[in-house]
């Protein structure tokens, strides 16, 4: 229910942001700016409940029926931080000065409300992994999230989509066409096509690599990351669920990161943020140096051609990885 309800609040602030912008109502775009620093404002004073109360104090909190009220808080102290360092981010881009620095070294638009409210979200997305992998250890976030299941991926991927396609202005700003040359949507040539195939097998071989001298340097933490990882798939023992999984990721995340946001924040910032939504693969280890550079690699196919064919380098990386599980647990008890 929480977060069908946070959903349909960025929702409705995306469609609210694109409105504005196509106005370019100077009070109505002010406003939006005053919406958005309030709506920060009890996250910075909740961060600030959180760092002045002890672990202890925490795990005494308890609701009606006696239940633990905060059962996931492991370091209130941290989670406080987090807390308030992300409301701060949210606070700042909402003034108009820092968006016009900002503007020095992103290509973002100052007087822009959807690329207003596109940083404080992306300030909400990292708050939000940084909340998760510091209450949590790997292990706990992998148990967590349990054995992948199809249907929550496709719907997952599907309001990525949603997101994306909206956050563009879909039928606010632009139309059906002008969308699909904003999200770099367009057909690919059978060169390409031989090209993405190249793509695919070269990144697949960097993800063997680089798996390989991960478990030269440091093989129980290895073992470790490849027994999370199984637990992961251990739900998906077709060809056809795979194939599922790599077109709906494929799809969902290039719409969002590479097609809405990377012409917004760049090509290594958007990177970035790809590899840090994937905590579940590890946080500070070569799992995530490995989803980094994939996310650079699909950045810049996403730059040297368009996004269809990111989304198509990306399937079939996902894809192979899928197979080669499928054909590793056949021959591998």
């Amino acid at each position: 229910m929480n977060l069908i309800i946070s959903l349909t609040l960025i929702v409705a602030l995306i469609i609210a942001a694109n409105l504005i912008t196509k106005s370019a109502h100077l009070r109505s775009r002010r406003l939006f700016d005053g919406v958005l620093l309030a709506v920060n404002l009890p996250l910075f004073m909740i961060g600030v409940f959180f760092v002045f109360t002890s672990d202890a104090q925490i795990a005494q909190m308890t609701g009606p029926t006696g239940e633990a009220l905060f059962p996931f808080i492991s370091n209130a102290l941290t989670l406080g931080m987090v807390l308030q360092i992300t409301a701060v981010w949210g606070i700042v881009v909402s003034l108009h000065a820092t968006r016009l620095h900002l503007s020095q070294v992103l290509p973002v638009d100052p007087n822009s409300s959807v690329h207003t409210l596109a940083l404080v979200c992306i300030g909400w997305l990292v708050g939000g992994t940084l909340v998760q992998v510091t209450q949590n250890s790997v292990t706990d976030i992998v148990e967590g999230i349990g054995p992948i299941s199809i249907p929550a991926i496709v719907l997952q991927q599907l309001t990525f989509v949603l997101l994306g396609l909206l956050g563009v202005g879909l039928f606010t700003r632009r139309d059906l066409a002008q969308t699909r040359e904003r999200l770099g949507i367009k057909r690919m040539t059978y060169r390409q096509l031989w090209e993405g195939v190249g793509w695919v097998l070269g990144l697949v071989w960097i993800q063997t690599l680089i798996g390989s001298l991960w478990a030269l340097a440091n093989p129980e933490q290895a073992e470790l990351m490849g027994d999370l990882n199984r637990e992961l798939q251990s739900s998906l023992d077709t060809l056809g669920e795979w194939a599922i999984l790599a077109l709906a990721s494929g799809i969902g995340e290039e719409l969002l990161f590479r097609g809405a946001l990377q012409p917004l924040f760049g090509w290594v910032p958007t990177a970035l943020l790809f590899a840090l939504v994937h905590v579940q693969y590890g946080f500070f280890t070569p799992a995530t140096l490995t989803v980094l550079i994939i996310g650079l690699a699909f950045g810049y196919v996403r730059r040297r051609h368009h996004t269809t064919m990111a989304v198509f380098v990306h399937a079939g990386y996902n894809f192979v990885l899928g197979l080669l599980a499928l054909l590793t647990s056949y021959f591998i008890p």
